[in-house]
């Protein structure tokens, strides 16, 4: 999640949208570095053509959303779980 967030705040300094990355307590019981890495060769076996998240898709998808915004209904996202 860390990773995915970087690269978000790295596509947002790009188009010049200000972010910044808020850390909040983690609801797994897995420990806050946990490695995960999902093997994902059934999918690819039936065809599955992976869409990478590059700087440049993330930036045409926050383009997109830009574009939108005042669309965007923030009652309606998800504001967190606990899993403990």
């Amino acid at each position: 999640v860390n990773q995915l967030a970087d690269k978000i705040k790295k596509a947002c300094k790009v188009l010049k949208i200000n972010v910044s990355i808020c850390s909040i307590d983690n609801p797994r019981v897995e420990q806050e570095n946990h490695y995960y890495n999902p093997m994902r060769t059934g999918l690819l076996d039936l065809g599955l053509e992976p869409n990478y998240l590059t700087d440049e898709v993330l930036i045409d998808m926050l383009t997109a959303i830009m574009k939108h915004k005042e669309r965007i209904d923030k009652n309606i996202i998800f504001k967190g779980v606990k899993w403990k």
